[in-house]
């Protein structure tokens, strides 16, 4: 993916105090409602987004994912299922090769990131701008 438009994104408070490398800057923080696999393997609930300038970084309370915008991720755009009772709307990396997790069993394709609405929008524009 290209990472051109989060280099021209002004840089915000990092909230979740994440470790960043050299050169990098947050560009978005937010609250999640949960993080899930693209099968809707559960990775973890009220866990904070921190989107930096490279790297897209999910605190899960138990664990940090990762995903070096860059090299790891084709894909980024929001997504719907469901209906009524059962719709999830979310943000969904796809991710350029497949991952174990867990005890190495559970596949890993993608994330969905479950923010609410404001954020989910805000996310979405980005991703938007990175494709362009």
């Amino acid at each position: 993916m290209n990472t051109a438009y989060l280099d021209t994104m002004k840089e915000v408070k990092n909230k979740y105090k994440v470790s960043l490398e050299e050169g990098e800057k947050v560009v978005f923080t937010g609250k999640m409602a949960g993080l899930s696999t693209d099968e809707d393997g559960f990775l973890g609930a009220d866990s904070f987004l921190t989107i930096t300038n490279k790297r897209i970084l999910a605190d899960t309370g138990a664990g940090v994912w990762i995903v070096d915008i860059a090299e790891d991720a084709v894909d980024m755009y929001y997504s719907t299922i469901g209906k009524f009772l059962s719709k999830q709307e979310f943000i969904q990396v796809d991710l350029n090769k497949e991952m174990t997790y867990g005890i190495g069993i559970q596949k890993l394709h993608a994330y969905r990131y479950h923010l609410n609405k404001r954020d989910r929008q805000t996310v979405a524009e980005i991703a938007r701008h990175m494709k362009e």
